[in-house]
């Protein structure tokens, strides 16, 4: 075969912004309720959570903002939301969720701007019935313990998120020209600092200065975008900077 004729395949630009994120798998089930069973809880989540429903409907309240949630959609959470889920207790529900990590730390911005997940996004009609099989398949290979189960988790989660990284109107979410919400900018002023004094014993209180913030704010945006602390954030970035 004369594979000079083939077409070349070309990474397109939802792949590029995909290759600078590694997702760590911390815990993956399945939640199956009946009808008949009126139920309301409150949580918070500490890692990054993302829910599939596979059928039922849930009331689901974030930050004031109460959404209805069906069959087919999916909710990604941001570390340190807490959130409230109402059951139709009319209705029986069957979801899988998966909770993971994103890292390097100085990729949280990119992932939070190709994934706008502040405090919970939701992608309405994204699971189809391929989807829910190839979570059957993984949830049960998982609850065996079969080798490779890790890396499994890691294509599925990257399977998954691709998923969502496609779903939009318009324009497509990892092509939005939205303006950058103050504590990106902040938290980028940081990186930058950081990057221009690698050699020094940054302290908070010189990012506070750069970035021209309380230190009780700088602590909020790092929070937010990174799920980390400031101080923890400067600890992981420097390590293999100096190295």
């Amino acid at each position: 075969m004369d594979f000079s004729q083939l077409a070349s395949i070309r990474k397109d630009s939802l792949s590029q912004a995909m290759e600078q994120f590694v997702f760590y798998p911390l815990a993956f089930g399945r939640w199956k309720q009946g009808p008949g069973i009126p139920d309301a809880r409150r949580s918070l989540t500490s890692h990054y959570k993302l829910t599939i429903v596979v059928q039922g409907t849930v009331r689901f309240t974030c930050q004031a903002h109460t959404r209805v949630i069906h069959g087919g959609d999916a909710v990604l959470m941001a570390p340190f939301t807490p959130y409230e889920i109402q059951l139709d207790p009319e209705d029986a529900l069957d979801l899988f969720y998966l909770y993971f990590e994103v890292v390097p730390a100085t990729s949280l911005p990119a992932f939070h701007q190709l994934f706008p997940c502040a405090d919970a996004a939701l992608y309405p009609g994204v699971v189809d019935p391929a989807l829910q099989m190839m979570l059957e398949r993984e949830l049960d290979l998982y609850q065996k313990g079969a080798p490779g189960q890790f890396l499994s988790l890691q294509l599925l989660l990257t399977r998954l998120l691709l998923t969502l990284g496609r779903y939009s109107d318009d324009p497509p979410a990892h092509q939005r020209t939205t303006r950058p919400t103050h504590c990106e900018r902040v938290v980028r002023e940081c990186v930058e600092y950081l990057d221009e004094h690698l050699r020094e014993n940054v302290q908070v209180q010189d990012l506070c200065l750069a970035a021209h913030v309380s230190q009780s704010y700088l602590y909020k945006c790092f929070e937010r975008m990174t799920g980390l602390s400031t101080r923890e954030f400067i600890r992981q970035y420097r390590m293999p900077q100096i190295k």
